[in-house]
């Protein structure tokens, strides 16, 4: 069993390259596979870390430090790591018939590599207990997620693939200078080693000031890349530009996997006691709070649908990080919930989206898509559902989320006040552009002519996956306890 992690991580490598000389179905059958595979394995290791009560450290290799690096297991990772392999197996089939529409022939098979290498990476952030690894894979991320972005034809895509791959070279450029400075003044890479260098220099007032610039440069270099406000400006155009499937990993996986990194470093290599002294959790309350109201302003003035959910996704950025500047356990509890939420809910909404457009002519403008939920009824539905859900309407999972983040910030006065507020605007905003666009695919319209409604869109593994997203949605809304229960037993043993 505590080979798993290890073999999901470098399963999908080796799918990935398997993927490289085959045709496109070759590739795709392979790809589903991989997923459904991993998906198993980390059921498996999520029912054993729940009965042991434990997490378990793995040495690659059986090398120990600092010739080796470790993968570390407990409850959270593994739900983490279940989460991320169906969420990502739910967008790709839910968006195979865009990727074989919109991408020519000789670029699926490298796209669905690419894929593959994400979903790698992924399980790496969630696994991995070294800090170089880490960094990484981080660069594979970037280079897997620019390509998948730029793979779809045309200027748009190719032009915002280049403005994420340049802000997120900034942002490894931050990471990678914080990761330098930190292994010279402790001379750690390995996460346990790397927390009683850094909690014995705060406990002497040694090194103050540079634990406050890596610490510093290394949350910047993550904001950057989890499109934290003001660094967001590369998100917007990047997922919107991209196909369904690459849109909905973008938004609901990769940018999630950087905030449970930096969540896992506050627990594992600074402490949330050095965290609070080194004033890094106010920033993060802050820019979250800010976040939320640029993002959802930004998203109100939207009329493409993919435009909207985008800066939609700005918002709930900020959201997380509000939860994660409370320095707090319950407050990182919350974080967590919020960003399995999130990453179903965002990714069932682009999934959504391109039924709701394939029924209307493949148009994406709001005007077009008037009366798409009465053409699409399934799609319809799951747009529906993770509307109210992110604008945090009963019982789906964004009121419990608003709540358990609520409960999170009772004792902290200030931040409580801050966080209060942050709710508040959070749902009202949000209700104010995703109930005009239900209201909209609701709406009767005879406008879309029915020779242009492209039936493909309602095949079986697109059924399939929109039913799974909106039954995963109503079970994080109605069974929140269990899931924030399983966080929990996870916290307990992650530092």
């Amino acid at each position: 069993m505590q080979n798993f992690p290890f073999i999901s991580i470098f399963l999908p490598i080796l799918c990935a390259v398997a993927c490289m000389p085959l045709r496109a179905q070759a590739s795709k059958h392979i790809t589903y596979g991989c997923h459904i595979a991993l998906t198993l394995l980390s059921a498996a290791v999520l029912a054993f870390t729940l009965r042991t009560g434990e997490s378990f450290t793995y040495a690659m290799g059986h090398f120990p430090a600092p010739f080796g690096n470790e993968i570390r297991a407990g409850a959270l990772e593994a739900f983490m790591a279940l989460l991320f392999c169906l969420v990502s197996l739910l967008s790709i089939a839910g968006g195979q018939r865009d990727i074989f529409r919109e991408l020519e022939e000789n670029r699926i098979n490298v796209f669905l590599l690419m894929m593959n290498m994400l979903t790698s990476a992924l399980l790496v952030m969630v696994y991995t207990n070294d800090l170089f690894t880490a960094y990484i894979f981080i660069e594979i991320i970037t280079i897997s997620a620019c390509y998948i972005v730029a793979a779809r034809p045309g200027g748009r895509p190719a032009a915002a693939s280049i403005v994420y791959l340049i802000m997120s070279l900034v942002g490894s450029c931050l990471i990678l200078i914080s990761i330098a400075l930190l292994y010279g003044v402790t001379g750690h890479l390995l996460m346990p080693g790397l927390r009683q260098s850094v909690r014995a220099l705060a406990a002497s007032g040694d090194y103050r000031v540079p634990l406050f610039v890596l610490t510093g440069l290394m949350t910047a270099g993550l904001a950057i890349k989890t499109a934290l406000f003001p660094f967001h400006s590369w998100l917007p155009n990047a997922h919107a530009s991209a196909t369904t499937a690459a849109s909905a990993v973008l938004s609901g996986l990769i940018i999630k996997c950087y905030l449970f990194l930096l969540i896992k470093l506050a627990f594992r290599t600074y402490g949330l006691d050095v965290i609070g002294e080194l004033q890094i959790a106010n920033l993060m309350l802050v820019f979250g709070a800010l976040g939320i109201i640029y993002g959802s302003l930004m998203a109100r003035r939207q009329r493409d649908i993919k435009q909207m959910l985008s800066y939609s996704s700005v918002a709930q950025i900020g959201f997380i990080s509000v939860a994660i500047g409370l320095n707090t356990e319950a407050g990182m509890a919350a974080a967590c919930f919020h960003i399995a939420a999130h990453a179903v809910g965002k990714a069932m909404l682009f999934v959504a989206a391109s039924g709701l457009s394939a029924a209307s002519g493949n148009a994406k403008d709001f005007d077009a898509l008037r009366g798409a939920a009465r053409r699409d009824p399934l799609s319809g539905a799951a747009f529906i559902i993770g509307g109210l859900a992110i604008s945090g309407i009963p019982p789906f999972f964004g009121f419990f989320s608003k709540m358990y983040l609520t409960f999170a910030a009772v004792d902290t006065p200030i931040a409580g006040i801050v966080i209060f507020l942050a709710v508040v605007v959070s749902t009202v905003l949000s209700a104010m552009y995703y109930f005009p666009a239900i209201l909209c695919i609701l709406e009767k319209s005879d406008k879309v002519p029915e020779d242009h409604i492209e039936k493909g869109a309602s095949s079986l593994a697109y059924r399939a996956a929109v039913g799974a997203f909106i039954a995963a949605s109503l079970f994080l809304g109605f069974f929140s306890r269990l899931v924030i229960s399983v966080i929990e037993k996870g916290l307990a043993v992650f530092g």
